[in-house]
């Protein structure tokens, strides 16, 4: 057969804030002695290239994938002007705050010039303990505050903070934040999630809470958007965010066995339960458990899922008839 549903091998990135909580979670078998705070579970970037961990097509990298089978994976109606998988999706384990960070939309990036890229996002709170994110500028807060801010702890004022500055939310798990380009935000400590995003590694510092990395304050200045919105344009039928990128929608499977779709690219980002995907054509069924994340290509013939125990997924689906610009 030509195409079937793809699982591939984690990308795991080290990070100063993160920890080894996916283990616990997921059983995950993580690189020995590392802080892990991503888990690359698609990716096709220079930064980081999914594997085909399954199938005929085993060993294989995404990028190769799509080079030998675009329209059989992405379907009609969706491309990528770089040739690159549009999306990247990761889990997030973070142990301490992340830097206060903004990613460009698509004019910040035009006007920055290469290597900026547009990126968007969502996050999907899987575990919190006591977590909290910092999303977006309070009403009122301006470019003349945050460069104030920024100088004031550039000058090492101990005093100085940008709480005062952004929007703190508490959050547990089953949360859901959209976080379009232009969101100044940071990911607080104890909050475990799954994000959903366009393929771009394009991330500009405010703060790093005084912890020695790059910071990028004209670039970041230059993106933020100071009135961003805080809820995602959703759309009900339990849509969580339909944008122009991606639809990311909350899917829980009951029944034993349940046709699904066909002709749709999508990829599934199982948190709960376990089960078998089987389409034509497959000799042996493709098993899903907490953790697995299975691309679904739109040219899969009779797909179907037989749930094993009660499935928690996130399901996000390339939208079709516009041309995805990373």
């Amino acid at each position: 057969m030509s195409v079937y549903p793809y699982k591939f091998e984690p990308v795991y990135k080290e990070k100063i804030w993160g920890g080894r909580v996916l283990e616990r979670l997921f059983g995950r078998d993580l690189p020995a002695g590392e802080k892990i705070g991503e888990s690359w579970e698609l990716a096709d970037l220079p930064e980081g290239q999914s594997v085909v961990s399954n199938g005929p097509d085993a060993g294989k990298t995404l990028n190769s994938l799509l080079v030998e089978k675009a329209d059989e994976i992405l379907g009609p109606g969706v491309s990528l002007d770089d040739g690159r998988f549009p999306l990247l999706l990761k889990l997030l384990d973070a142990n301490d705050i992340l830097s206060l960070q903004v990613h460009p939309d698509e004019q910040a990036a035009a006007e920055l010039g290469p290597p900026a890229k547009f990126k968007t996002e969502c996050w999907y709170v899987l575990e919190s303990r006591d977590g909290y994110i910092l999303k977006g500028a309070k009403p009122g807060i301006g470019e003349e505050n945050f460069r104030k801010a920024i100088a004031a702890e550039a000058d090492g004022d101990s005093e100085n903070s940008f709480d005062d500055l952004l929007e703190r939310l508490d959050v547990s798990a089953g949360d859901f934040h959209y976080l379009p380009a232009g969101t100044v935000h940071a990911l607080g400590p104890g909050v475990v999630l799954a994000e959903i995003q366009t393929p771009s590694y394009t991330t500009y510092r405010i703060s790093d809470w005084g912890r020695g990395r790059e910071v990028h304050v004209e670039e970041a200045l230059k993106c933020i958007h100071y009135d961003s919105a805080v809820e995602p344009p959703g759309a009900g039928d339990n849509i969580l965010v339909s944008t122009p990128w991606f639809i990311v929608r909350r899917v829980v499977l009951a029944e034993r066995r349940k046709e699904l779709t066909e002709g749709d690219c999508t990829t599934w980002m199982t948190l709960a339960g376990k089960g078998q995907l089987t389409c034509a054509g497959l000799d042996e069924p493709v098993a899903i458990s907490a953790g697995d994340t299975v691309l679904i290509p739109a040219g899969i013939k009779k797909p179907a899922v037989t749930v094993k125990e009660q499935i928690t997924l996130l399901e996000i689906t390339l939208p079709k008839g516009i041309e995805h610009r990373a």
